[in-house]
This record gives C-alpha cells, structure tokens and sequence, in this order.
C-alpha cells in the first residue's frame, strides 16, 4: 500500500539523520501505530479516499490522546482539521461541523469556530448559518473586524438591512474607521434612514464630523443645508454653509446650498458668486446647472440661462431646462416689448412655445409646461398676420439679439 510506502521512507529519512535506533524503538511502540494511523489517513485524503481516510484519522484522535494526556503535548494538531475536510468533500456538512466543535472543545481554539463559519459563508452561501457561527467567534475574539466581516457578508447577500444594522453596531465600538463611517452613511444612506430615520442619519453625520474634523462632509452637509432651506432659514443656512467652507472650500454641495440661500435672501451677485464656485467643482451636474440658470433668470441673465439650460438638457432628460429657457424667453419679451404686443414679441411667443412643449413631455414640469404652451400661442402671430405678410420681424429686432434659437414653427403654413 501507499501508506506503507511513506512509513519505509519516513523510517529512511531517520536513518540518514542519525536516529536508526530511535525510529527502531518508535517502529515497535504505540507511538510508531499512532503515526500508521495518521500517514494512513493522510495518504487516503490525498488520493481522494475521504471514506477510507475517516476511520484512521478518527484513530488518530483516539490513540494521540492516550499517548498525551496533555494537550499541549499532542502531536497530530491538525487531524480535526482533515477529518473535517473528508466529511465535507463527502457532502456530509452536520458531520463536518461536529468535528470542528470537537476540535473547538479539545483545544478551546476560536479558529474551528470561525471555519464553520467559513463553511457555511463561502461554500454553502448559507448566510444565516454563517453569521450565526461568525458571530460567535465575535464573542470568543471580541474583534470588531469581525462586525464588518459580518456586515460584508449581508452586504453579499444583498440583505442591506442586516448590513446596516450590524454596521450601525460596529460605528458604536470602533469611532476610528473613518473609511467604514464614510462607507455607512454615504453609500448606505437610503437604507439607514429607511432603518432607523433620518434625524438619526443626521445625529451620526454629526458624529463622524466630531471623530473625522478634518475630513470632507460633501456626503451629508448638502441634505443639512436642505433642512434649513425647507425651514425658511435661509440666513441660518448661509452662515452655516460659510462657517462649513471655512475648513472645506472645495464642497460643492455647500456652494450650491450657499448659491440657494442667497437667492432666497435676493442677494443677487452672491448667489451667482456661489453657483459659479459650485459649478467649476462639477460642470456636468444637471440639477446644479437648473438652480444656477433658475438664479441667473431671477438676477435677470437671460444669456446664462439658456446657456445652463441648454447644457442640462443633454446630461439628462427632463424637463426643468426646457421649462427655464422658456421662462427666459418670457422675461426677454417683458424686457423688449412690455405690454405691447408687437410682431417681434408674437414670433418669441412661438420660440417660448416650442421649449414648453419640449418640457411638457416629462413628468417634472409637463401639467405647468402644457398651460405656458398654450397661453404663449394665444400671444402668437394670428393668420391674419401672415396674409399681411408681418412676420420676420424677430429676426430684425436688435431687443431680441441675445435669444440663442430664433429657429421658430411657421404658423402660416
């Protein structure tokens, strides 16, 4: 046999160091039967033989320790180990278990514990089992990495809120993670406000800017500032958002926040001063670039605005930038024409009309986009004015030089 193979080569291998006589006496006694039992199972295991191996290495168990009452004098340390790599290869999982708990009970060892844990997680994909042996080598260890172990693990199976709730524990023992606060509220906020509401969302960014001052607080401050602004305190958010860009100047939502509290204060050049900075940080955010345009409308930039609009309707489709070049268009008519409703300002009807019905075509603004539409045709050039041969004049009237599209619907045809 094979194993009898490697017992002639393992005896070999004593003779060439000098210790014939010492493997002579260990051949004849209970040590040299336990290490047959042993070198057997081992070569059963390496040739597949689960089956066969079992039996030996449960022998193995028994006569190391007869010889070595003692458990810090065992000799074959990893048998446990191997024997539960046979039940497993044979498929028999409650057997593989029951032998790393032996294992556990002999040597007080967590490490049996945490490969069933591993069994379960890695192999079986039986989560629940996983965390339930993985949070007890949590109690043996008391590591905290093995909370993130665990949260990893539901993160895996997609079960977020098990994730969440073992994340939520681990930030209550370790405060020096930034990385895993910052993985937490940012990437989990959804599901943790859905958890455990937005007021403790908050309470916690708090937290992580007392443990992390000198860290980033772009992932949160935007939804503080919010707050304030749906309040009506618009001057607290100004002061709350300058206070914030005093330590971090490169926040874009604090800009932006910023850019909306000083246009809610009607302070005109500040708000755009703000919106400028946030844009430069970010120039492909489409909902920035509509609060910004929205901004440069109230402060009367017509130019800006188309200008912002227009760029925010090729990043994503909605409404909001259509809607606000439509609303630039009114103002301009405001601007050139007054309450006169002359032939320039009835062909600027039509141009605001064409970007309403563009908006009216998504959700965010088509009730509001449909009646500016409508009422904006009703101001338009009538048949009668194209029998008398009136339209053109738009494109000749220095007022309405700065429209970027005077590409309009002819109503004569």
């Amino acid at each position: 046999m094979k194993h009898q193979t490697f017992i002639i080569a393992l005896l070999f291998c004593f003779s060439l160091t000098g210790k014939l006589a010492v493997a002579q006496q260990v051949k004849e006694g209970p040590e040299f039967e336990c290490l047959k039992k042993w070198s057997t199972g081992s070569e059963y295991l390496k040739n597949q033989e689960y089956d066969q191996a079992v039996p030996f290495f449960r022998q193995t168990i028994q006569c190391d320790k007869k010889l070595h009452p003692a458990k810090d004098s065992r000799k074959f340390v990893t048998v446990f180990d191997k024997l539960a790599e046979c039940y497993f290869n044979m498929k028999q999982y409650d057997s593989a278990v029951m032998v790393y708990k032996e294992g556990f009970a002999e040597f007080q060892e967590s490490q049996y514990i945490y490969k069933i844990g591993e069994m379960y997680h890695k192999s079986l994909k039986n989560y629940d089992s996983a965390a339930f042996y993985y949070r007890e080598y949590f109690k043996l260890t008391k590591s905290n990495e093995e909370l993130k172990r665990i949260a990893g693990m539901w993160v895996e199976a997609g079960k977020y809120k098990d994730a969440v709730a073992v994340y939520e524990e681990y930030l209550n023992i370790d405060t020096q993670d930034e990385e895993t606060w910052r993985y937490v509220l940012d990437s989990f906020k959804s599901f943790y406000i859905r958890q455990y509401g937005k007021d403790r969302w908050f309470k916690r960014c708090e937290d992580f800017s007392k443990h992390f001052p000198k860290a980033s607080k772009e992932f949160y401050i935007g939804d503080k500032l919010d707050e304030l602004l749906k309040q009506g305190q618009y001057e607290n958010a100004a002061n709350t958002a300058l206070e914030i860009l005093k330590t971090d100047s490169a926040g874009k939502q604090t800009w932006w926040k910023l850019g909306k509290a000083y246009d809610a204060l009607q302070k005109r050049k500040e708000a755009l001063d703000a919106f400028e900075k946030a844009y430069q940080i970010d120039p492909n955010d489409a909902d920035l670039m509509c609060d910004y345009a929205q901004s440069a409308l109230d402060g009367g930039q017509l130019v800006k605005t188309w200008t912002l609009g227009a760029k925010a309707g090729q990043i994503k489709k909605f409404g909001r930038p259509y809607y606000l070049i439509g609303e630039a268009i009114l103002d301009g008519i405001k601007k050139c024409s007054g309450n006169v409703l002359d032939m320039p300002a009835k062909e600027a009807y039509l141009v605001a009309a064409k970007y309403y019905d563009i908006a009216a075509q998504y959700p965010d603004t088509e009730k509001n986009a449909k009646v500016r539409a409508s009422s904006c045709r009703q101001n338009g050039p009538t048949k009668g004015d194209c029998h008398m041969g009136a339209l053109g004049k738009l494109a000749g009237s220095a007022c309405y030089s700065w429209m970027l599209d005077k590409d309009y619907a002819n109503p004569c045809k």
